[in-house]
């Protein structure tokens, strides 16, 4: 299949070489020249290219949009660069004759793809998504260093369609990875990825506090939480305490989860908490507190 990658930042580069690495011709568009010089100098660049968006699109049957979605001040997610990237990809798609699948794999709040996505997408391209072209929401869960090798081992593969055609063409495409695979709506598939990056902050947080409650008794936690995750249930993913969760997605993400479920009037009462020790946290590793 041909594809096309708006954005080849971690998220698109890790999934354009995935691609490209299982048989895939693969496209990428960004207006960052560095990330253009790290695609045409990686290994496998002989199936992969660089296009401006509208051949990009032309030249493909399907296209992801991997681009960022930073938080504001507020704790909500900036959609300028995804509403950017799909002016773009819909003004292309007005050009095209042939069915084409938009893919949107950057992380958002459950309703962005339907409600923000699909009308500039049918606005730029004056064409009906189920019917002129489909749509998706694919989540990735990828980690910075790893990003290459989790795009090709995946726990899961979770593709969120608006049609049933769009999930068909996606359910190919990954046909040949070795995970299960969940096809559902968009908005499940949007708190997919939330959920997850929501559980993995509440986690370091829980094993945050119990090193505050050892320092206290006196205990040592390192042995507490090595116990602790020998139980399969546990894991030892974020159970040595100690170190606030940092880094581009699990801050973020939290984040806007949490806007997003007190806007809807849902009181997030473990993940408010979990904020607070991270903050916590912070003060005495910086050795403030």
């Amino acid at each position: 299949m041909d594809i096309a990658i708006v954005g080849a930042g971690v998220v698109g580069r890790a999934t354009g070489t995935g691609f490209a690495l299982n048989g895939s011709r693969v496209v990428f568009y960004d207006i960052d020249p560095e990330k253009r010089w790290k695609i045409e100098n990686s290994s496998c660049h002989t199936n992969m290219k660089f296009m401006g968006v509208r051949e990009a699109v032309r030249a493909s049957d399907a296209s992801f949009i991997c681009v960022p979605t930073p938080t504001t001040l507020s704790g909500c997610y900036d959609l300028t660069y995804v509403e950017s990237a799909a002016r773009s990809v819909g003004r292309a798609l007005a050009q095209k004759k042939s069915y084409h699948v938009i893919v949107l794999r950057s992380t958002v709040t459950p309703g962005v793809t339907r409600n923000v996505v699909k009308p500039i997408l049918e606005d730029e391209s004056g064409k009906k998504a189920g019917k002129d072209f489909g749509l998706a929401f694919n989540p990735e869960f990828l980690r910075v260093a790893t990003a290459l090798e989790d795009f090709l081992n995946p726990s899961r593969i979770v593709i969120g369609e608006y049609d049933r055609m769009s999930g068909d063409v996606l359910e190919v495409l990954y046909s040949s990875f070795n995970a299960s695979m969940f096809r559902v709506d968009l908005e499940v598939a949007e708190m997919s990825k939330l959920v997850a990056n929501a559980f993995l902050s509440m986690k370091i947080s829980f094993f945050n506090e119990v090193y505050l409650w050892c320092q206290k008794l006196g205990v040592d936690q390192g042995k507490v939480s090595q116990i602790a995750a020998t139980d399969p249930r546990i894991g030892t993913y974020g159970s040595h305490g100690g170190m606030p969760f940092a880094g581009s997605c699990l801050p973020k993400d939290l984040d806007a989860l949490v806007h997003f479920l007190n806007g809807g009037g849902v009181e997030p009462l473990l993940l408010t908490a979990t904020k607070m020790i991270n903050e916590i946290i912070k003060v005495r590793s910086a050795g403030e507190f």
